[in-house]
């Protein structure tokens, strides 16, 4: 008498089989499911990102505060507003934006204002060390970072020297230039992709001519100039951002 070996038989062989094949399947489709489900709360969570920061680009759109109520006189600074071509104000990206020259009363110095304000990701893309090349100008010097003391204010700033032409038709100008965003300022700006987190930015540009040999390390006029706009530009941005319809700042 032989002993039957019951997984030779074809009914049991094949209901095995498809056991297994089931019990494959189902763990399978259970790990899909899993991943199906943490894309679809990703998605969701990027979507109200998306509409989250649709809504405070559009809120923080324009300028917490007209530009042109910057004061024309700032300490022993008089200023004259002047106007950039419609077609260059359009290229820069700002919503807002002013244009002035401010002469230092006592010594007769003269700086050249642009305060810029308008999406990040508009707005960056203006910095000295494209446009002025695509001026005609080359840079002189190594750039320098400095830290602009005003108070309890500290606001780094980039300094550049850019020469254009030779002899006696020599320009030579000084450029100062910052950001500020996220409640700070830098001379530097991240990626595309973080910037595009970013509702609006300011930026301030300040030039002027300068002779070839000036000492600028001491007593600098653009440093003196900024010591005395920069808490008045933080000032208007802080009493704009404490009124009702202020949720967040750029």
């Amino acid at each position: 008498m032989s002993v039957t070996d019951l997984t030779t038989e074809p009914g049991v062989a094949a209901t095995s089989t498809a056991v297994r094949a089931r019990g494959v399947s189902a763990g399978t489709w259970v790990r899909v499911l899993l991943v199906c489900a943490l894309l679809a709360a990703s998605g969701v969570i990027r979507w109200k990102q998306t509409q989250r920061f649709q809504a405070l680009s559009e809120a923080w759109k324009d300028s917490p505060f007209p530009l042109d109520e910057l004061p024309l006189t700032i300490g022993p600074w008089r200023g004259e507003a002047a106007k950039l071509e419609d077609q260059i104000a359009r290229a820069t990206g700002a919503t807002d934006h002013i244009l002035r020259r401010y002469v230092n009363q006592a010594t007769g110095v003269k700086v050249d204002l642009i305060v810029l304000y308008g999406p990040a990701t508009s707005v960056f893309i203006h910095r000295p060390e494209t446009c002025y090349p695509a001026a005609g100008f080359e840079l002189a010097e190594a750039q320098n970072d400095h830290t602009v003391q005003a108070g309890d204010l500290r606001a780094p700033f980039r300094a550049l020297v850019y020469v254009r032409g030779e002899g006696g038709q020599t320009e030579r100008q000084e450029v100062y230039y910052s950001w500020r965003y996220n409640g700070h300022w830098s001379p530097d700006v991240g990626t595309f992709k973080q910037l595009e987190r970013i509702p609006g930015m300011y930026k301030v540009h300040l030039a002027r001519r300068i002779t070839e040999h000036e000492k600028r390390d001491v007593g600098n006029p653009c440093e003196a100039f900024l010591q005395a706009l920069l808490p008045t530009l933080e000032q208007r941005v802080r009493q704009a951002q404490q009124t009702p319809s202020s949720s967040s700042s750029p």
